[in-house]
């Protein structure tokens, strides 16, 4: 194995799905595993997801709702973009649920699961806001009547997403609640129901509780990482990265450090070699701005990162080759005072968003499963859900 490790911690995972389960209590939990499980290993993650008894897994496309079936996942799949023509008949051979944004595609899948000869349950998207997928709130009633009227279709569910969930009390949250809740609320004129209604991410869950509504889908929450009210709710990030140092070599000034020169020594320095770049997803964006720790000290990246290693100044300190560094994770000091990078950092520094973070770890980078439900992560123990 690399020296350069991802580690999941699946015990924070199951810590995590236990608080959302405060947060939201009494409403099912679509769990969302798209993109690798945001970086983290899609098959393991939804393999203990299916072990806590998550209601639901979230997917993007059906490519990763049959890798999931592959694996020998029985949970319901819900694939949150609107599939391809040429899917429907996976869908339908795989009792994947699929969100519809389209007449188009609700006759499509209609058709698949008549030749089929099975009952297909679909989800209706509304466009709240996001103007990405999904039907305009004044169409919905009309449409949801049209497929209903397709053979072979159960409407089961109606959902919606939330564009500014993520910004601490934006107002745009509350319209788009507006939007949905005044849908439903004709929706319930013509008698239409539905089993499952949901809209909240990660972001709503935290912040809109009161539109949780029957199903709420977290993604990055379960990974460690939201905006939690209540101390005792804190998550725990599933997530570390850790390397070793590859080489140690003294500059002195004027010498520049990797591609550019962006970084030139005002003093005499050595530089430590880590075999980490943005070929495993640790981002170039974070030239000049990134850190690490070694030895529980934290200390600058210094050069552009490269594809497959990044330079550490660590000035006069006691550093050697073999050193642990992590890149994303806590590490303690020699007091035992433990210091910390979380993606949040490095997010900062980059630019840019957790999730991004998380999910860009390529898989040339080993996913290394540790806690107690590790060998459910990797497949070697099945047990009944709780």
């Amino acid at each position: 194995m690399r020296s350069t490790v991802a580690t999941i911690d699946t015990d924070a995972l199951a810590w995590n799905v236990s608080v959302i389960r405060k947060r939201a209590p009494n409403t099912a939990i679509l769990g969302m595993v798209k993109a690798n499980a945001y970086g983290h290993g899609m098959v393991p993650v939804a393999r203990i997801l299916e072990h806590l008894g998550v209601d639901m897994l979230g997917v993007a496309f059906v490519d990763e709702a049959l890798q999931l079936r592959r694996a020998g996942i029985i949970t319901p799949i819900m694939v949150l973009t609107p599939n391809e023509p040429h899917e429907a008949a996976d869908i339908v051979a795989h009792d994947i649920t699929p969100v519809v944004c389209s007449q188009a595609q609700a006759e499509g899948l209609s058709q698949a699961a008549t030749a089929a000869q099975v009952v297909l349950k679909v989800h209706i998207y509304v466009d709240t806001g996001m103007h990405r997928d999904g039907f305009l709130p004044h169409d919905v009633v009309e449409e949801i009547t049209t497929i209903k009227g397709l053979p072979s279709m159960i409407v089961d569910g109606l959902c919606t997403h939330f564009a500014t969930a993520d910004e601490l009390h934006h107002p745009f949250i509350r319209e788009q609640i507006e939007r949905f809740d005044r849908v439903l609320a004709k929706c319930t004129e013509h008698h239409l129901t539905f089993t499952h209604v949901h809209a909240a991410n990660t972001g709503g869950i935290w912040q809109a509780p009161f539109a949780q509504y029957t199903m709420v889908r977290p993604g990055l929450s379960m990974y460690g990482y939201a905006s939690p009210i209540d101390e005792e709710m804190l998550l725990r990030p599933v997530m570390s990265i850790a390397s070793r140092v590859l080489s140690l070599r003294q500059i002195w000034p004027g010498d520049t450090v990797s591609y550019g020169q962006r970084y030139m020594a005002s003093s005499a320095t050595t530089i430590a070699t880590v075999p980490i770049g943005y070929g495993d997803g640790y981002p170039r964006s974070l030239t000049g701005a990134s850190k690490c720790l070694i030895g529980g000290v934290e200390f600058p990246i210094v050069g552009t990162i490269c594809m497959d290693e990044c330079m550490v100044d660590v000035g006069g300190a006691p550093v050697h080759v073999g050193d642990d560094v992590v890149l994303l994770g806590q590490q303690g000091d020699e007091r035992g005072r433990v210091h910390s990078i979380d993606a949040t950092d490095l997010a900062s520094w980059a630019h840019t968003i957790p999730y991004e973070i998380t999910t860009l770890v390529s898989a040339r980078v080993p996913r290394r499963y540790v806690g107690e439900y590790a060998p459910i992560a990797i497949g070697e123990r099945k047990e009944a859900r709780v």
